[in-house]
């Protein structure tokens, strides 16, 4: 699971020095007694990235507490939508994102105090992804809050200046929410949803003018043709985790499901990475096999997050293969083929006997050639790839060690990790360790 905190590590470098001990305390939660002082600090970080509003009810649903300077216009939408007692009736212990299908979304979690009353804390309204003008007009109307034209209005001009949030990032806020008002660490798939509320903005609403700056397309474009040039490069140096987050958080809204609109966005960037690795000399059997691989495994995915982990390593693995086929020697085609076929097959049995059945050649014939042509023996080769492999999951996911043995097919844990520190001269979880500090 990516981290709870990963956020703000990375918003560390918009935080002015002078508060860092302040911010200190944030990530030693307890060292902070006080619930209420410790969603101050929360909310002071979070701005660093995108600022949310605040809201504390009780029970009852009464409102204790917010930073909306609209204070009664958003919290009427809050209960028109149901939202408000959804929350109240969860009973789960778990963190919530709540909404309609008009793609406004709150996150909710219920904490008792040490007094026994019950708080319900609320960080919204945002919106899911891009803004339609129109669709939130509709919205208003359909809510039926106000017969006040200007009260509607304002409404509409309120709404449109909250932020939109990709699911990843929501997700995070309330994964950490959650550890600062419980101390207890929950994975994005045990955040409950409800997310029904009023109908959806129709379909013919598609077509309409999205809410958005014009130069942001251009941004995204750009973003795009670095990322891509990246690959065709084979440019291992200049890989931008950052970069890759932000190309994801402007995922499209395709469907009513953030999971399906996250897929479909990245099935079109690995689409796109595909085509860019054969312009860059990958051969078109290596770079379709792997997009395909790639495409089955989002469209398996449980998560939004794990479908950014598969986005990450298909990014970094595209882009090691063409550096390494851009800086290696001419292969013949038989070594070349040898080489895809044992990249493309880390995870199951290989020896110089299957490969040379696979090829058509005699055994002695294809090792000669082979350690001739790239200076190590084809068990060498096969070893390496494995390592590799497993450098790029160990580096990109959060598999388990042994799952990674498994999938780069070494026949056990530990047979793996004596492989890899003859290799590296670490252990994998010490690999995992440097990676993650970078």
């Amino acid at each position: 699971m990516i981290s709870s905190f990963l956020v703000i590590r990375r918003g560390f470098d918009k935080i002015p020095w002078l508060w860092f001990d302040k911010y200190k305390k944030l990530l030693r939660f307890w060292e902070v007694p006080d619930v209420q002082e410790r969603i101050r600090l929360y909310l002071d970080l979070i701005a660093c990235s995108q600022p949310l509003l605040y809201w504390r009810y009780d029970a009852k649903g009464n409102l204790l507490e917010s930073t909306c300077p609209t204070e009664k216009m958003l919290d009427d939408v809050f209960r028109a939508t149901g939202a408000l007692d959804e929350a109240l009736h969860n009973e789960s212990g778990l963190p919530m994102i709540l909404g309609s299908n008009s793609l406004l979304r709150w996150i909710a979690e219920r904490n008792a105090g040490e007094t026994d009353d019950v708080s319900l804390h609320v960080l919204g309204p945002f919106f899911a992804n891009e803004v339609r003008t129109e669709g939130v007009k509709w919205f208003v109307r359909q809510a039926h809050l106000s017969d006040s034209e200007p009260w509607n209005r304002a409404l509409t001009d309120t709404l449109l200046s909250l932020p939109a949030l990709s699911v990843q990032f929501y997700c995070q806020y309330a994964l950490m929410l959650h550890f600062l008002l419980t101390g207890n660490r929950v994975t994005v798939g045990e955040i409950q949803y409800s997310l029904e509320g009023m109908e959806a903005v129709p379909a013919d609403f598609s077509n309409l003018k999205i809410h958005t700056k014009p130069k942001d397309r251009k941004e995204v474009y750009r973003l795009e043709r670095a990322l891509l040039n990246a690959v065709r490069e084979g440019d291992v140096e200049g890989v931008s985790a950052m970069s890759l987050a932000g190309h994801t958080a402007r995922v499209r809204q395709y469907t009513n499901d953030p999971l399906r609109n996250m897929q479909i966005a990245c099935t079109t960037f690995v689409t796109l990475c595909t085509r860019a690795a054969i312009e860059g000399g990958l051969s078109t059997t290596m770079s379709y096999s792997l997009g395909d691989a790639y495409i089955k495994s989002i469209f398996l995915a449980k998560s939004s997050a794990e479908v950014q982990d598969i986005k990450d390593q298909m990014y970094r693995d595209f882009i090691t293969r063409v550096h390494n086929c851009r800086h290696n020697p001419e292969y013949s085609n038989m070594v070349q083929s040898c080489c895809d076929y044992i990249e493309l097959h880390v995870a199951e049995p290989l020896s110089i006997e299957t490969l040379a059945a696979r090829m058509g050649y005699a055994k002695y014939y294809l090792s000669t050639r082979f350690k001739k042509e790239t200076g190590v023996s084809v068990g060498n080769y096969i070893k390496f790839a494995r390592i590799e492999r497993a450098k790029l999951l160990l580096a990109t996911t959060d598999k388990d060690i042994a799952e990674i043995a498994e999938e780069t097919g070494f026949a056990s844990r530990s047979f793996f990790s004596n492989t890899f520190k003859r290799c590296l001269g670490m252990t994998p979880a010490a690999y995992r360790r440097n990676m993650a500090s970078m």
